[in-house]
């Protein structure tokens, strides 16, 4: 009789947690991305800073994303005038293409990224250019293609808007690298305010 009662008192008390866990809400499964809850239990969207490639970084990393299927191009000119590109992905100051998104209409993805990077300590000081172009239309797309551009410098985020066409003309953003990072500014194109 005493293993009888033992049961149905213990049965209860491990079933309870277990019942109750599964009847309140699981916001992972709610939302699909990148998302944090902050300490108040606010829903924070971490889509800008997340994504399903993993990225190089370091002193400098420059991600170009855009949002058709179309093949465009980013490269990163450094100081000594070596340019970072799908032709010449790494160089000898440490610059490195990582990823190159719609590569010649190849394997289209919904989701484009480009990544060029530095790792820590090894990009050098002096002036830099990001370019951009539309390289190859895939899928039947017309107009202007708008993209943006996350440059990490030193530290220092700063987000770079602009669009390609189909006029070849690369779009481009100087910036320097210092004990202090300093602002790119478009410098030709069709760049977004």
């Amino acid at each position: 009789m005493l293993k009888i009662l033992r049961s149905t008192l213990i049965l209860p008390i491990v079933l309870l947690p277990l019942l109750v866990a599964s009847t309140a809400p699981t916001l992972a499964q709610e939302r699909q991305g990148c998302f944090m809850i902050n300490a108040s239990g606010r829903l924070i969207n971490l889509g800008e800073l997340c994504s399903e490639q993993s990225l190089g970084t370091g002193d400098i990393q420059v991600t170009l994303k855009w949002s058709t299927a179309d093949d465009l191009d980013l490269a990163v000119t450094d100081p000594s005038g070596d340019q970072v590109w799908y032709q010449n992905p790494r160089v000898a100051s440490s610059g490195e293409l990582d990823v190159d998104a719609n590569a010649g209409c190849q394997a289209d993805t919904a989701v484009p990224i480009e990544n060029v990077f530095w790792p820590e300590t090894q990009a050098p000081t002096g002036d830099y250019t990001i370019a951009v172009n539309l390289y190859q239309r895939c899928g039947g797309t017309s107009g202007a293609v708008p993209f943006t551009i996350t440059l990490l410098n030193k530290g220092n985020t700063q987000t770079l808007r602009g669009e390609v066409d189909d006029s070849d003309t690369p779009i481009e953003f100087p910036f320097s690298v210092s004990s202090q990072a300093t602002s790119p500014q478009a410098n030709s194109g069709n760049v977004a305010p």
